[in-house]
């Protein structure tokens, strides 16, 4: 037995556990993946929510650890834990909820965190013993602390701190991790939250000011990692220029390749780009969003200029950075036209993997608050938020054009004729960009033949509106008094 009562629940109310077990899980996102043999692996990073709470505790506390992604590994629906820690993104809430209900159903008390839970609070507390609304960092400990005391409130609330710097964040524990289920197994950050602001992203709205940990930080959380691929998985790695200038001249002598996120206007910094290629950087993702200068104006990402995006990828193709280029669909200026224009845009810029997305409005968003005034959210259940459904009515084309024009455009593009015309050539760099080409060929069969996939949205349950006291501007904050 785990814990030293039969029913686990009853540590919310004055009883101790010594010893513990806690099991951190995270829902399938639905990311892309591949299946080899009977495991699963993910064509992203390995994530670090779950790897960082467990090393917020030391070591040396009598706590046993299980960790699960759902995206590369089953949920273990049976299994036996004093406390469940469920962390939530809007695209995995439903299911995040639904096995939260199954293990309180149980007897076990389940803790809510996570973006979508930081956004949405009182909606998550219908399904959880506790919630944390904000960063983890300085609460978790405390509510696992509360826990073992038989005290745990229902609500932890992290203020968001003072100053530019994220102090306190731990080495991740990657050893709980299974390496095998990512094809970046090793990920770091150096950045949280972002100086731009784009309507359909979450991040400011969760974290309004842009955060740094100190570069001896990062350092020794990159020296940690014994392999030599690290990814970083900032959201802008790159925002604060001297802070990424005194960043990459301090990673040339741990010899490491890496790759992360950045914004297009990065190419303007020559002195910069050399910092990148000797630092070890191998790939940069990029949102180009749109090919239309009124679409990236009205998205507020007007820094992007389309007609220099020939000379951002020529010069970080001139310093061997490959790019992974990122372009969203559904804004208010795409007409049906849209899709084959940014295919041969790809083709003829030669964006070694782009990938495409459908605009969507996270809970929270610019976007979301002018979409929902508009009357143009179709769905409102968040299984459909995973920028690969369509979940609003667009203006110049409708919802099945959108969903029918996307898929399209992953199948033109990752053709095998148009690949080649992509990343043709002989180099280890060409190769490599290749193969990752046709990964994202498995995606498109995913796309046109799951289930999953067949409509824009879940026309059967499309959801109703937050209720107003969900938000956490205006959720009470209550507490179990000591």
């Amino acid at each position: 037995m785990w814990s030293q009562y039969e029913n686990p629940r009853e540590v919310l109310f004055g009883k101790e556990i010594i010893s513990m077990k806690i099991l951190l899980l995270m829902p399938d996102a639905h990311m892309h993946k591949l299946k080899i043999g009977p495991h699963l692996r993910s064509m992203r990073e390995a994530p670090l929510s779950l790897t960082t709470l467990a090393a917020l505790l030391p070591q040396e506390q009598d706590i046993e650890w299980k960790l699960v992604d759902g995206s590369v590994d089953p949920i273990p629906l049976n299994e036996s834990a004093d406390l469940v820690g469920i962390s939530v993104i809007t695209g995995n809430a439903v299911r995040a909820y639904q096995i939260a209900d199954h293990y309180r159903q149980r007897g076990i008390p389940v803790v809510l965190g996570g973006i979508h839970v930081s956004i949405l609070p009182g909606e998550a507390m219908t399904h959880a013993d506790s919630v944390v609304i904000g960063m983890a960092e300085r609460v978790w400990p405390r509510l696992v602390a509360d826990f073992r005391q038989g005290r745990m409130a229902r609500v932890y609330r992290d203020e968001i701190p003072e100053g530019d710097w994220l102090l306190g964040v731990p080495t991740p524990r990657r050893d709980l991790q299974r390496r095998s289920g990512y094809m970046m197994p090793d990920t770091v950050h150096a950045t949280r939250g972002c100086r731009r602001a784009c309507d359909f992203c979450a991040v400011p709205v969760v974290w309004p000011r842009y955060f740094k940990r100190p570069v001896a930080d990062v350092v020794a959380d990159v020296k940690s990692i014994r392999g030599r691929l690290v990814a970083f998985n900032d959201v802008s790695l790159l925002d604060d220029l001297d802070y990424s200038r005194e960043l990459l001249t301090a990673l040339i002598p741990l010899r490491k390749k890496w790759g992360g996120l950045a914004t297009v206007d990065i190419a303007h910094h020559p002195d910069l780009l050399e910092l990148l290629r000797q630092s070890g950087c191998q790939y940069l993702l990029l949102g180009f969003e749109s090919l239309n200068q009124c679409n990236l104006r009205d998205i507020y990402k007007g820094f992007n200029n389309a007609r220099e995006y020939r000379t951002v990828i020529d010069a970080l193709h001139e310093y061997g950075i490959t790019i992974q280029g990122c372009f969203v669909f559904g804004m208010d200026e795409d007409e049906p036209s849209v899709f084959a224009e940014t295919v041969q845009q790809a083709i003829d810029l030669k964006v070694d993997i782009p990938r495409y997305s459908i605009y969507t409005p996270f809970p929270g968003t610019a976007l979301f608050k002018r979409l929902e005034a508009e009357g143009r959210i179709l769905s409102y259940n968040w299984e459909d938020y995973d920028t690969m459904h369509v979940v609003i009515q667009p203006l110049k084309m409708s919802p099945e054009e959108l969903y029918a024009g996307f898929k399209w455009a992953y199948r033109e593009t990752f053709g095998l004729r148009h690949i080649w015309k992509r990343v043709a050539g002989l180099s280890l760099t060409a190769a490599v960009n290749f193969v990752g080409n046709l990964s994202y060929r498995i995606f498109v069969k995913r796309l046109y033949h799951e289930a999953r996939f067949a409509h824009p949205y879940t026309i059967s349950d499309p959801g109703t509106p937050p209720d107003s006291s969900h938000w956490a501007d205006t959720f009470e904050c209550w507490e179990i008094p000591n």
